[in-house]
């Protein structure tokens, strides 16, 4: 990509001789009606007989506003073919302006039409770096596999020209009436891929779930959001924002916002939000150059993290969107996990420093004041080696952004891995950040496998979902595991959120992103739904696609108690026939009973947590 964003990209398709199109919010991909953006939605009754079409692109923007920092001015009717004066003028500003990127949008069909208000604390960090700024900046720093790769794809000669799709694919495949049985993909057939994904729970509408990724429509890198207001029974498509650099960070507030954070226009983390549970979006408020995004919502606050490569950094609103403020932290580190308080008063930045330290920025003053950095864990390093086919992307990150939560007790809880032996660890604190508990092996059943890209979330009352991507190398397959802890619990439990074991080939001749930098869950406030969502291909080639699963909490009781009694009746019917224990000593009979005692003491607490 080039430094500098020219406005004849807005509104039309670039070429490889053309700088990418900026954004337009209100453009739209597939004609829906009255709905913002590309819509396709799926119906579990038709949807296994009509396959997605593509419909012709809407280009023109009736009435436009061009929008740079605080510039705006009027442009009825813009024609955007030859070098207009407009245009010459808009260009001049950009060399110097504190927005990062061109906006065009239509104002009928955006809710929130006007621009967001972005206050930087640290000058220096609105401004927009040259080429060669971020040339020198990639070389030193570290950073995020599909930022980085997306960066080097736009400068590929033929970049933007439409590619057929590796394959074809049709219409979204059948939901089961009850989604929470399995794993469902729902990512848009029509989209090249769909990649690094994230997802969240509406908790004022619980049926309302949103999951984000990074697409490619086969001409540009978009960014998509997936929909459902029925719980997963169907799901829409909706080209959430153009012109992108990264994978989807997705929270909602308690006010219903839908908070998107990704990267627009190169490495320019942006933040946009929806007022209607993800199927419209605002403007997106830009934050100056950066990389590796990731949001959190409480109230009608969204603290954005991110780095400037490698800079921690910040951007939060206590408005629902409106007003930003960004403030610029002194350490570096990537993976950055940032959490808002039940009481709206702490804000939390985590992060995986460049030193090899697991960090943490914390203010208590709704980030008027910051405190830190304090060390978490000692001696972790930002990436461990990725294991298996997938080993292309580089390095997996050991806290990629997605792995903290927060209770409604104010405790903190982080979910890593281990850079040496690759495990997942977990590790809590009672005292705002100030001491963390031991580190323990959330799934010591597969120690000796390679775990990567973990990610957490949990209830107001402390019930904990994680999850990590494990590689087997026996079968050559990658799996997605659930890792769960009940606050009442002191022991965890692995379960596998996927269909079964998957394939993942190395590196294709052309470019494709892969799994990416990390993957994410999302737990209701009160006890009900979780939710978790990754990227997958299910035959080891291209194209990735969306996948989730969601869990009742009661069905997983029901599940955990339905297990343990088949269980016990399994062993009480082998002892009654007298095939096990073998050989039948005393002692090995005495083992036996002391294994059926202690699965009817499981039974008897599984039950009593049911009934609470």
């Amino acid at each position: 990509m080039t430094g500098k964003i020219s406005p004849r990209a807005c509104g039309r398709r670039s070429d490889a001789n053309n700088a990418p199109k900026a954004a337009c919010a209100g453009d739209r991909g597939f004609e829906t009606g009255q709905k913002t953006g590309a819509i396709l939605e799926n119906s579990r009754l038709n949807d296994s007989s009509k396959a997605a079409r593509r419909r012709p692109l809407n280009r023109g923007c009736e009435k436009t506003r061009v929008m740079v920092g605080s510039w705006r001015m009027k442009a009825h009717n813009w024609q955007l073919s030859g070098e207009s004066r407009l245009s010459r003028s808009v260009d001049h500003m950009l060399t110097g302006a504190a927005h990062p990127s061109l906006i065009c949008f239509n104002e009928r069909t955006s809710k929130m039409s006007s621009m967001p208000k972005v206050q930087f604390e640290n000058r220096d960090s609105a401004q927009r770096p040259t080429e060669q700024d971020i040339e020198n900046r990639l070389a030193q720093g570290l950073v995020s596999n599909t930022a980085l790769s997306i960066y080097q794809a736009r400068k590929r000669p033929g970049f933007g020209t439409p590619i057929p799709y590796t394959r074809f694919k049709f219409a979204r495949r059948f939901h089961p009436v009850h989604p929470h049985r399995h794993a469902v993909e729902i990512s848009d057939p029509s989209l090249d891929r769909s990649d690094e994904t994230a997802v969240a729970i509406n908790p004022r509408n619980p049926r309302n779930i949103v999951a984000g990724a990074a697409s490619f429509d086969g001409t540009q890198f978009i960014n998509t959001a997936y929909v459902t207001k029925n719980g997963g029974n169907t799901w829409k498509t909706v080209t959430a924002l153009k012109n992108t650099d990264e994978g989807a960070g997705i929270a909602f507030d308690d006010s219903g916002n839908c908070y998107y954070a990704t990267m627009q226009g190169g490495f320019f983390p942006v933040c946009i939000v929806s007022q209607d549970g993800g199927l419209t979006w605002s403007l997106p408020a830009a934050f100056g150059f950066g990389d590796k995004t990731a949001v959190a919502a409480r109230g009608k606050i969204a603290l954005c993290g991110f780095d400037r490569i490698n800079t921690e950094a910040c951007a939060f609103t206590l408005d629902g969107g409106v007003n930003w403020t960004v403030h610029d932290f002194t350490d570096s580190g990537i993976g950055t996990g940032p959490l808002v308080s039940y009481d709206h008063k702490h804000f939390y930045i985590i992060y995986s420093a460049l030193d090899n330290n697991l960090k943490l920025y914390a203010s208590h003053d709704q980030g008027q004041t910051w405190t830190g950095p304090t060390t978490i864990v000692a001696g972790n390093t930002p990436e461990s080696n990725i294991a298996g086919p997938l080993s292309y992307e580089g390095g997996a990150l050991t806290s990629p952004g997605t792995n903290v939560a927060i209770d409604g007790h104010g405790r903190l809880h982080v979910l890593y891995i281990d850079s040496n032996k690759q495990v997942p660890m977990y590790t809590s604190s009672h005292d705002h950040g100030a001491t963390w508990s031991k580190p323990v092996n959330v799934d010591p059943e597969r120690a000796t496998r390679a775990h990567m890209w973990p990610c957490l979330s949990c209830t107001k009352h402390g019930d904990l979902q994680g999850g990590s991507l494990i590689y087997n190398q026996a079968l050559g397959k990658y799996s997605i595991l659930q890792h769960i802890k009940d606050e009442d619990e002191d022991e965890w439990t692995t379960l596998e959120a996927d269909n079964g074991p998957w394939p993942a080939a190395g590196p294709s001749p052309g470019f494709r992103i892969g799994f990416g930098d990390y993957f994410d869950c999302d737990s209701l406030p009160e006890r009900g739904i979780s939710v978790m969502a990754w990227s997958e291909t299910s035959n080891g080639q291209q194209p990735w696609q969306t996948w989730v699963r969601i869990r009742n909490l009661f069905d997983y009781k029901e599940d955990r108690i339905e297990a343990l009694e088949n269980e016990i009746d399994r062993l009480v019917d082998a002892s009654s026939s007298q095939e096990m224990p073998f050989p039948r000593t005393k002692q090995n009979i005495a083992k036996f009973e002391a294994i059926l005692d202690g699965l009817r003491v499981k039974l008897r607490t599984e039950q009593d947590a049911l009934e609470k």
